[in-house]
C-alpha cells in the first residue's frame, strides 16, 4: 500500500510542477506584453477598467432587470399558450 501511495504522489507532484511553470510563463507573457504597449494605451486601459468598476452596480442592476423582464414575458407567453391549448386543443 505504501508503494502505491508513493507512486501516486510522484505522478501528481510532477503534474503540479508543470502547472506552476505554465502559470509563471503566463505571467512572463503578460509582463512582456505590458512592456510593448505605449503609456497612452495603458492609461486608456486603466480608465476603461475604472469606468467598469465604477459603473458595475448600475450595469448589474440593468442586466438583472432586463433578464427579469424577459423571463416574465416568457412566462406570460407560456401561460397564454397553455390557455389557448386548453380552449382549442384536445
Amino acid at each position: 500500500m505504501q508503494l502505491v501511495d508513493s507512486k501516486l504522489y510522484v505522478a501528481n507532484a510532477t503534474r503540479f510542477g508543470t502547472e506552476r511553470q505554465h502559470l509563471a510563463a503566463g505571467c512572463g507573457n503578460l509582463i512582456s506584453r505590458l512592456k510593448r504597449t505605449s503609456a497612452s494605451d495603458r492609461l486608456l486601459a486603466m480608465v476603461l477598467v475604472a469606468f467598469v468598476v465604477t459603473a458595475s452596480p448600475a450595469l448589474l442592476e440593468t442586466v438583472r432587470s432586463t433578464v427579469s423582464l424577459s423571463l416574465q414575458i416568457l412566462l406570460q407567453a407560456g401561460h397564454a399558450g397553455l390557455i389557448a391549448f386548453q380552449i382549442f386543443g384536445r
